[in-house]
C-alpha cells in the first residue's frame, strides 16, 4: 500500500475500493457535534442574547406558533418535556416552554391541565410555592382529580408551614390513589413534623400561660399589702432577678440594692424577704470586710440606713430606718414606691464627714 493510504499493482495503477477521504471545512466537528449543532438557530436549546436582533432566529420562533393552537401548546409541552427531562439547569427553560403553552388558550383541557402540573413542578424547583398552589388550583379545576396536582400542592404548602392544608391534600389525594407512596411518605413526614410544631406550640402556651398566672398573683399580693409600685418608661434591668410569691407561705421576695455612695459600690440581694429585718440583712452583708472596706468601717452598728422617698408630685426625700425594722415596714409605707420590680437601700457612715454633709444637703436634709 502506497503513502496516500490507495491500493495499487507492482506497477503503481490504482486498485478501486475505499479511499481515505478528507472532510471537507464546512463539514461539523464530529468530536463536538452536539455542542456545534445549538450554534445552529434550528437546532438551539435556548436562545443567544442577540436574539431580538437576528431576522433568522426570529423567523424561525415564529413557526414555533404555526398551526391550531392545540398543536402549538403541544409543541411547547414537549419542547418543556425535553428540558425538564434534562436536569435542574434546564428547569428555566422548561418553565418558560409551559408558560407559552398556556398563554396560547387553546382549548384542550387536558393538554391545558399537564402545562399547569409541568410548570407547577419547575416552581416548586425554584421555590416559588405560591405559584406553585395557583398553577395546582387551576389544574384542579380542569380535574379535580389530578393527583400529581394534590402531591405539588401538598409540598408547597408544607414549605409554607400550612400543615394541616397539606395533610388535606395528600388525604384526597389517597382517596383517588390509596397506594400511591410517595403521597403516603409525604403525609407522614407532613405529619411527624405539624406534631412537632403543636406540641412546641402548646409548651410555649403552658410557659406563657404560667407566666401570666405568676404575674397576676405577684400583683394581687402587692395589691393585698398596699405596696405602691411605679415603672420608670424605657427602663431595662440588667439582671435577671423578679419578685417572687412563696404561696405556701404568703411572703414576697424582692430583688434589692444597698447603695454605698461614699464609695460608688452596691449590692444585689436577689430575693429580700418581706419578713427580714434591715439589721439581719446588713449582718449578712458586712459579714466580712468588702474589698473596699479593708478597715471594716461599714457594720450594722456604725452605719445608717435611709430609703428614698417619693410624694405624690414626684419629690425625692430619705427617710431613715431603724435595724429591727421588717423590710415588709418599708415596702408598705406611705412614700415608699417599688420602682422597677426592685427596692434600693442607702447606706451611709454614722459618723459625721463633709463628705455627708454635702450628700445629704442634695436631699434637703
Amino acid at each position: 500500500m502506497a503513502d496516500d493510504g490507495i491500493q495499487r499493482t507492482k506497477t503503481g495503477i490504482p486498485l478501486p475500493g475505499p479511499e481515505k477521504l478528507t472532510r471537507p471545512e464546512w463539514a461539523l466537528n464530529e468530536n463536538s457535534f452536539l455542542k456545534e449543532m445549538d450554534s445552529v438557530p434550528l437546532f438551539m436549546n435556548s436562545l443567544p442574547e442577540d436574539a431580538a436582533d437576528n431576522p433568522l432566529i426570529q423567523a424561525l420562533q415564529d413557526l414555533a406558533y404555526d398551526g391550531t393552537p392545540e398543536e402549538v401548546a403541544e409543541n411547547f409541552k414537549n419542547q418543556g418535556n425535553d428540558c425538564f427531562k434534562k436536569g435542574k439547569n434546564f428547569y428555566k427553560d422548561a418553565l418558560v416552554y409551559y408558560t407559552n403553552g398556556l398563554d396560547v388558550f387553546c382549548k384542550d383541557a387536558k393538554l391545558n391541565e399537564t402545562l399547569y402540573v409541568n410548570r407547577a413542578a419547575c416552581n416548586l424547583h425554584f421555590g416559588n410555592y405560591r405559584k406553585v398552589l395557583t398553577d395546582c388550583a387551576q389544574a384542579l379545576k380542569l380535574n379535580s382529580k389530578n393527583v400529581k396536582a394534590l402531591f405539588r400542592s401538598a409540598k408547597a404548602l408544607y414549605a409554607l408551614e400550612m400543615y394541616p392544608e397539606a395533610i388535606d391534600c395528600c388525604e384526597h389525594a389517597l382517596l383517588i390513589e390509596p397506594d400511591n407512596q410517595p403521597v403516603i411518605t409525604e403525609m407522614a413526614k407532613i405529619k411527624e413534623e405539624f406534631d412537632r410544631k403543636e406540641k412546641i406550640k402548646r409548651e410555649k402556651e403552658e410557659r406563657e400561660r404560667k407566666i401570666r398566672e405568676k404575674k397576676m398573683k405577684i400583683e394581687a399580693a402587692l395589691e393585698k399589702r398596699k405596696i405602691r409600685t411605679a415603672a420608670t418608661p424605657g427602663f431595662k434591668p440588667d439582671h435577671p432577678h423578679e419578685i417572687q410569691l412563696d404561696e405556701d407561705l404568703d411572703q414576697l421576695t424582692v430583688p434589692t440594692f444597698f447603695l454605698y455612695p461614699e464609695h460608688n459600690e452596691s449590692d444585689l440581694i436577689q430575693a429580700f424577704n418581706e419578713q427580714d429585718t434591715i439589721g439581719e440583712q446588713l449582718s449578712e452583708i458586712f459579714y466580712e470586710p468588702a474589698p473596699w472596706d479593708p478597715e471594716h468601717k461599714y457594720r450594722p452598728e456604725t452605719v445608717q440606713t435611709y430609703f428614698e422617698t417619693e410624694d405624690n408630685g414626684g419629690n425625692i426625700g430619705l427617710l431613715k430606718v431603724g435595724l429591727n425594722v421588717k423590710f415588709l415596714t418599708v415596702l408598705t409605707h406611705s412614700k415608699h414606691v417599688l420602682r422597677d420590680g426592685l427596692a434600693r437601700f442607702i447606706v451611709v457612715p454614722k459618723e459625721d464627714s463633709q463628705w455627708k454633709k454635702d450628700w445629704l444637703a442634695k436631699y434637703g436634709k
